[in-house]
C-alpha cells in the first residue's frame, strides 16, 4: 500500500511542479510547505506556524522566502495592530489559480481511469483514513471538480 501511495503522491507533485514551472512560477521548499496551508484570506504568523507544525522562527524564514519571490506579503492584522497577517499578493493569487487548474486536470484524469464512482469512494476513504490517523485538519480550500 505505501509503495502505491508514495508513487501516486510523487506523480502528483511532479505534475504540479512541472505545470507551475511551465507557467512561470518559482518553486522552492517554502512554496510547497506554506502555500497548501495558507487560506486565501491569510493567517496570522502564530496561526500559520501552528498549522505548519513549525516554530515561529522557521515559519518566519519560509514566509520571508515567499515574500522575496512576491507570492505573499505581511500586512497589519486588523484585530491586533502589533501582529502581522500573512496574505497572498496578486502573484500568489495567480499561483493558487494555476494550482487549482492543475489539480482539476489531475483529478479528472484519475477519475477517468477509475470511473467517477470508484474515484469518489477512494477519495472519501483516503480522507477518512487520514483524519483517523492524523486528526482533523480541515481543508483550507475545496475545489469542486
Amino acid at each position: 500500500m505505501s509503495r502505491h501511495l508514495i508513487g501516486l503522491s510523487t506523480a502528483i507533485r511532479r505534475r504540479v511542479s512541472e505545470g507551475l514551472l511551465a507557467r512561470g512560477h518559482d518553486l522552492n521548499p517554502s512554496t510547497t510547505q506554506v502555500i497548501p496551508n495558507l487560506p486565501s484570506g491569510g493567517l496570522g504568523m502564530s496561526e500559520l506556524a501552528s498549522r505548519l507544525r513549525l516554530t515561529l522562527q522557521r515559519t518566519g524564514q519560509l514566509v520571508q522566502q515567499l515574500e522575496d519571490t512576491q507570492y505573499i506579503k505581511r500586512v497589519a492584522d486588523d484585530r491586533d495592530g502589533r501582529a502581522k497577517r500573512v496574505v497572498y499578493s496578486k502573484r500568489g493569487l495567480d499561483l493558487l489559480r494555476d494550482i487549482d487548474g492543475l489539480m482539476l486536470e489531475i483529478t479528472a484524469e484519475f477519475g477517468a481511469i477509475l470511473g467517477s464512482e470508484r474515484f469518489d469512494r477512494l477519495c472519501a476513504d483516503l480522507a477518512a483514513l487520514d483524519e483517523k490517523i492524523n486528526g482533523a485538519d480541515p481543508a483550507l480550500r475545496i475545489i469542486d471538480r
